[in-house]
């Protein structure tokens, strides 16, 4: 057991001193490629633990033949970018809740006329305004994914089409989306409706 070239089958996953010794042989290296991203070291820390967490669990599905090494980095790299990424939506969103509490406070002071329109109501009427312009399979699967929260295979049960289908007319309508929105609102518009974040 002399590198981390060593194959899964080296560790096997029922045996716990073995993945306590994939653990010592891993665990430093990965903390300071996870810090490398993140420049947090808590932070870092708790993702590795994470991928180990995945690794005891999903151990009995792995592939024997996988470099370990190669697997253990390439699912902290993901879960990295997606803490990265989750990061940079709330960030853009508390800018959005700022900027509309500060128009709303104008609004007051300066006692504009008309009622004042929160910023997730100006999302959503621009949103069905680009759902109404979008080809009508598009617009159908739009809805139903972003607007009543339906997974992929409900979609493609209600529409009577197959799951690939689906994805592409949902890939179209986010590529409308992404059109039509100014990047800000786009963002806004993933915080608010994608089910997947934290």
């Amino acid at each position: 057991m002399s590198d981390q070239k060593k194959t899964y089958r080296s560790y096997p996953g029922t045996e716990l001193n073995s993945f306590e010794e994939l653990f010592n042989l891993f665990f430093p290296r990965l903390r300071k490629y996870a810090i490398s991203i993140l420049h947090d070291p808590g932070e870092a820390e708790d993702l590795v633990q994470d991928v180990f967490c995945q690794l005891w669990k999903d151990r009995q599905q792995l592939d024997n033949e996988k470099n370990i090494g190669s697997f253990l980095f390439t699912i902290l790299k993901n879960k990295c970018l997606n803490t990265l990424r989750h990061k940079i939506i709330e960030k853009e969103y508390a800018n959005w809740q700022s900027r509309n509490k500060a128009e709303e406070l104008y609004h007051i002071s300066f006692g504009e006329t008309g009622g004042f329109v929160p910023i997730e109501k100006k999302l959503m009427k621009e949103l069905e305004d680009i759902i109404a312009g979008m080809p009508p399979k598009c617009r159908e699967a739009f809805r139903l994914k972003w607007l009543e929260g339906k997974k992929i295979r409900e979609i493609a049960d209600i529409m009577k089409i197959s799951t690939t289908m689906v994805d592409k007319h949902l890939a179209k309508g986010l590529g409308i989306a992404r059109e039509k929105m100014p990047p800000n609102m786009f963002v806004l518009f993933f915080m608010l409706y994608d089910k997947s974040l934290p």
